[in-house]
């Protein structure tokens, strides 16, 4: 009986380890599930945003009636001239130099690009299927293309009077996203297949990597070397997998869509071990704030407070009642949490009492007459 109650012990604490064991992998999984998503609503939220100021742009700039009248005239130099002006003016005052400008004719031959001067003529790619929707439907298309330079394209009709005369076109690099994630501490390398990529000089002299350009050139070089470090099944794996967990860092995979959904590249970030912490969701109130950003500034200041201890944790009973213990406004997520906890764990009695105290302690003020 003895060596019944024995084995069936061991064989207890066997099916326990290995239920332990299947509910942490799950939770692995759903972690690294839940980082992956949020994830990929930080940078659509980013992509977004690049796309909705480069449309605004392209939008300001088709207006220039000078524009319409250098392609009537078929004043190329003038088209230029115009186009150069306006990204020099981005750069000075948008502090970007990665915005550039083309005009297609009605033809969808190029009549003029912001960056060189003898770029005329050359056919709009084939694939390049959206300026001949904006030439039949004469509506705005913001899409990502793997045309020169590679970037998020912001294309608009350019109207005289009732008629299309042209198409004018924004690209925005990618670089600029990749500096938005960054300033969340979150490395990025933009990759596209040679194959598909034209010979875009924008980004030829950039590293590549398993058949694939980095088009990027703000990289982070040793980023880079952790990628070239991966085995090609390993490296493979990232990016049909969507993402790849190391004992130390979180790789992420998302791809990079045109306006018929064609995946046309791919963006891979890195997250440290901690930061993988916060993005599976360690951190609720930092993801809110994150996703509901109005300013990213603010957001940076709730990354950096997320990581160090909350300091409002120390703060007595009395001293929550106090008015002058209140926070700023910037510090009301930790302030609140930390009100809460120290509440939740006071008593029914204890509660009554503090209620009591608050009630009958209170300022008094009025005018002395």
């Amino acid at each position: 009986m003895k060596r019944v109650v024995i084995a069936l012990t061991i064989a207890l604490l066997f099916a326990l380890t290995f239920l332990v064991m299947g509910l942490n992998k799950e939770r692995q999984i759903t972690k690294k599930n839940i980082a992956y998503d949020n994830l990929n609503k930080l940078l659509i939220n980013f992509l977004d945003n690049q796309k909705l100021q480069a449309l605004s742009i392209a939008l300001a700039l088709s207006k220039d009636r000078a524009i319409a009248d250098a392609i009537l005239r078929g004043d190329r130099a003038r088209g230029y001239t115009i186009l150069n002006s306006a990204t020099s003016s981005f750069a000075e005052h948008l502090n970007s130099t990665n915005i550039y400008a083309q005009v297609y004719q009605k033809g969808l031959k190029v009549f003029a690009s912001s960056w060189d001067s003898k770029i005329l003529d050359t056919q709009a790619p084939s694939f390049r299927s959206d300026l001949k929707e904006i030439v039949v439907h004469r509506k705005p298309v913001t899409t990502v293309e793997s045309s020169i330079p590679f970037g998020i394209k912001a294309s608009v009709p350019i109207m005289r009077e009732s008629h299309i005369v042209g198409i004018l076109e924004i690209t925005t690099l990618l670089d600029r996203v990749v500096a938005m994630l960054r300033e969340y501490r979150i490395e990025t390398i933009v990759l596209v297949e040679q194959e598909t990529l034209q010979d875009d000089s924008f980004c030829k002299i950039n590293p590549k990597l398993n058949g694939f350009q980095v088009v990027n050139s703000s990289y982070n070089r040793d980023f880079l070397n952790r990628l070239r470090s991966l085995s090609r099944a390993k490296f493979d794996k990232l990016i049909h997998a969507e993402y790849l967990k190391s004992d130390q860092h979180f790789f992420a995979t998302f791809g990079i869509r045109n306006h018929t959904g064609k995946v046309v590249g791919y963006f891979i970030t890195i997250l440290s071990d901690e930061d993988f912490e916060i993005f599976a969701g360690k951190q609720k109130s930092l993801l809110k704030s994150i996703f509901t950003m109005e300013s990213t500034t603010e957001d940076i200041y709730h990354l950096e407070a997320s990581r160090s201890e909350n300091i409002f944790t120390t703060l007595s009973v009395e001293q929550i009642l106090r008015k002058n213990s209140l926070p700023d406004e910037k510090d009301y997520i930790y302030y609140n949490e930390a009100v809460h906890n120290t509440l939740q764990s006071l008593t029914k009695d204890q509660l009554i009492n503090l209620v009591l105290k608050s009630y009958y302690t209170k300022d008094k003020s009025g005018e002395i007459r």
